[in-house]
């Protein structure tokens, strides 16, 4: 289980009233908040506030009081009097700021934020989250023609210009994995288009196949001097055929044999049509 830490604080605030601002929504436990800091301090308190961000965990964060899984996702720092404002000379415009003597008005917007959206069964290192996203297409599949089917009442063999099709409902399984520092490219490129060799997402071994992933660069805004380092966001996409015949599950590698009236699988020189893999590595950085 992974341990959230105690946050710390290196400079002094002040809470203002009228704060916090919370909000119940579909998405889950939403709040801001309103401080007064010392504007030369701001940034000491933005880490302080954000966790160390070096890393890209944000539960090293400061959380909501009695929220452990509610994070700060935004802080933004104005002058709470613009009329405090030092005057000074800034010769070019990525060269200075202006600077005042007072106070800094900070604002903190808070999100509920969690490791997976459920229980995959998928282990990731500290610092990324799982989304999971689940929809389904319907695939119409024409059986084979030849000999074996007959009409139920009669007995009687069907006629041979009659398609016999069923629609095979798929569930498509989509995963994006956050926050990837060094994503196993190797690995995605060597599975695409396998299936299945244990159980994974609650699927029977062989009922789902791998078919590609995507990829986002996210920006990884941290407090350090120079440029920050990236990160990736992983969308992977997962299809399910699970064919469910006679009180048996069925998948990529079954066809429809009409002698028996069974699914089976089939091969050429003791090779299956899909290789088989084990998908827990796709989530090993």
């Amino acid at each position: 289980m992974k341990q959230i830490p105690t946050p710390t604080t290196t400079v002094s605030f002040y809470e203002l009233a009228g704060s916090p601002v919370e909000a119940f929504t579909s998405e889950g436990f939403e709040a801001k908040r309103r401080f007064l800091v010392r504007w030369e301090e701001r940034e000491a308190f933005a880490r302080d506030v954000m966790g160390h961000s070096s890393t890209f965990n944000y539960q090293s964060s400061t959380y909501y009081p009695n929220r452990t899984s509610v994070f700060p996702v935004k802080i933004t720092f104005r002058p709470a009097d613009e009329n405090s404002i030092q005057k000074q000379e800034i010769a070019a415009l990525h060269l200075g700021l202006n600077s005042y003597s007072g106070w800094a008005l900070a604002e903190i917007e808070y999100a509920t934020l969690t490791d997976e959206d459920l229980d995959l069964g998928v282990q990731t290192e500290s610092g990324t989250s799982l989304t999971y996203r689940l929809s389904w297409e319907s695939i119409d599949v024409e059986l084979p023609s030849a000999s074996g089917w007959v009409w139920t009442d009669s007995g009687a063999a069907i006629p041979e210009d009659l398609s016999v099709v069923q629609r095979i409902p798929q569930a498509v399984h989509t995963i994006i994995w956050s926050r990837v520092l060094n994503p196993p490219w190797t690995a995605i490129q060597q599975m695409q288009g396998k299936v299945n060799s244990v159980e994974f997402l609650d699927c029977p071994a062989g009922t789902l196949l791998f078919e590609g992933a995507a990829a986002n660069k996210l920006y990884r805004s941290t407090f350090q001097q120079g440029e920050s380092p990236f990160c990736w966001a992983i969308t992977f996409t997962f299809r399910q055929k699970a064919v469910h015949h006679d009180s048996q599950t069925y998948g990529w590698n079954h066809f429809f044999r009409t002698s028996d009236g069974s699914w089976a699988m089939v091969q050429s020189n003791q090779k299956k049509i899909y290789d088989e893999a084990d998908f827990k590595t796709l989530f090993e950085s």
